[in-house]
């Protein structure tokens, strides 16, 4: 339901403050340049209400004095319905959002050349299939949840594995990562085993004496793109409540996570500070950052 005029106001003027408070504190009194955008956003609105009343949905005619703020107070409003959802919300009400706006604030051609133009994002001269968006939001992850394990599925290169470890790492943490593809990478990395597993038989992923004792909590991550459905069906049997799933380059996966969360949902939810952190969905995994519940 749309907010009223009053509502939206009140509630910029809440955001702001919450806002001021996070900069003076966390921040050191440093803002990003999204809270200075924000803070001048509020400030123009707030001395141009006599022309626009805080009515979002009103009709503004093309080119007028006051389109402008019409145009910004529909962002507004959106913006704040969805940040006032909180942080953990159904996959179900992320989709319903989408009838109703963008599903990424990140322009399609910026997705397209987050992993590079010139040559794919590497590490240690691996290429490294992640976006920047993620390259800088996952460690952020690590270091909040701290998996004891971390299981991915496809291993790509192996840098991603190598990556995760060497982060893991430097935050002090010594977590085990189980990297499993059709064909195992022959590296060998402290911290990681790469194993030989095929996603038409998940079973044939990790052993299953791994899968019942390996400790908490634990990271898994999907990049495979095979049988998906029935991948995250065997894993979902292991996952335990604090334990995440990530699904990578979910956008093409709509169809597979429907139906794994069709009679699952209520085990899963969307954690929208790593799916939206740098703007909604602007990321590989589009709402398909999950937490068990």
């Amino acid at each position: 339901m749309a907010a009223t005029a009053h509502e939206l106001k009140n509630a910029a003027i809440k955001a702001h403050a919450d806002l001021v408070v996070r900069v003076k504190g966390p921040q050191g009194g440093v803002p990003t340049f999204f809270d200075n955008f924000f803070g001048h956003l509020l400030h123009r609105l707030m001395t141009t209400e006599a022309m626009h009343g805080w009515e979002a949905q009103r009709e503004m005619a093309p080119g007028s004095a006051d389109s402008q703020s019409a145009s910004e107070l529909r962002w507004l409003s959106r913006f704040l319905d969805v940040r006032g959802r909180g942080r953990f919300v159904p996959y179900s009400v992320r989709l319903d959002e989408e009838r109703t706006g963008n599903a990424c604030d990140i322009g399609h051609l910026e997705m397209l050349m987050s992993q590079g133009t010139t040559a794919c994002l590497e590490w240690k001269g691996k290429p490294l299939f992640k976006t920047v968006f993620d390259y800088a939001m996952l460690p952020m992850l690590l270091w909040e949840l701290k998996p004891a394990t971390v299981f991915e599925i496809g291993s790509g290169a192996g840098a991603s594995a190598i990556w995760m470890a060497d982060t893991m790492k430097g935050f002090g943490g010594n977590a085990t990562i189980y990297s499993a593809d059709i064909n195992a990478i022959a590296a060998r990395y402290e911290g990681v085993h790469f194993l030989a597993g095929d996603c038409n038989s998940p079973a044939s992923l990790f052993e299953l004496d791994l899968l019942r004792s390996a400790p908490r909590p634990w990271l898994v991550l999907e990049d495979a793109h095979i049988n998906v459905h029935n991948v995250l069906a065997h894993m979902d049997g292991f996952l335990a409540q604090g334990d995440y799933l990530f699904v990578e380059d979910s956008r093409i996966k709509a169809r597979e996570l429907a139906a794994f969360l069709a009679q699952r949902e209520q085990r899963y939810t969307v954690d929208t500070r790593y799916t939206d952190f740098f703007g909604r969905n602007a990321t590989c995994a589009a709402n398909s950052i999950f937490v068990r519940t």
